[in-house]
C-alpha cells in the first residue's frame, strides 16, 4: 500500500482541510488510507456499499451516502463525482477505471472547491495512468 499513501499525502498538502482520506479499489478493497491521528475508520463492508453507489450515481442525492459511520446529505453528483455535506464537514468522491478516491475534509463551505479541485486532479491523473 505504501506507494498508495504518497497520492494520500499529496491531496492533504494540496488541501489542508482534507482531515481524512483513501483510496479503495473498485471491489471496496483499500490501496491507502490515512492513519494515526487522522485514520480513515470506514469499515470494509461500508465501503464495497459506498463504490456500489457510483453504479446507480443518480439515485444517490436522495438517499445520501454513508462513510465512516456518518450520514451525509448529497447534494450534487456527476458522472464520476459525489459530494457529500453535514454541517461543517463534508466528503468529495471521485472513480476512476479501477479505484475510488474519497477526501473528508472540515471546514467553511469556502474550502469545499478546493478539496474538489485536489481529489478530481489526483483521480485525473491516475485515470491517464490507465487506474
Amino acid at each position: 500500500m505504501s506507494g498508495w499513501n504518497a497520492y494520500i499525502d499529496n491531496m492533504i498538502t494540496a488541501a489542508p482541510s482534507i482531515k481524512r482520506a483513501a483510496i479503495i479499489g473498485s471491489d471496496g478493497s483499500v490501496w491507502a488510507r490515512t492513519e494515526a491521528d487522522n485514520v480513515f475508520r470506514a469499515t470494509d463492508a461500508e465501503l464495497k456499499t459506498f463504490v456500489a453507489l457510483f453504479d446507480d450515481i443518480t439515485n444517490v442525492p436522495s438517499k445520501g451516502a454513508d462513510i465512516e459511520g456518518i450520514h451525509y446529505v448529497v447534494p450534487r453528483t456527476e458522472e464520476n463525482l459525489i459530494f457529500g455535506k453535514r454541517e461543517n464537514t463534508g466528503f468529495f468522491a471521485v472513480k476512476t477505471k479501477s479505484a475510488v478516491l474519497i477526501a473528508v475534509y472540515e471546514g467553511p463551505n469556502e474550502v469545499a472547491a478546493t478539496v474538489r479541485n485536489t481529489v478530481e486532479s489526483v483521480g485525473g491523473y491516475l485515470l491517464t495512468a490507465g487506474y
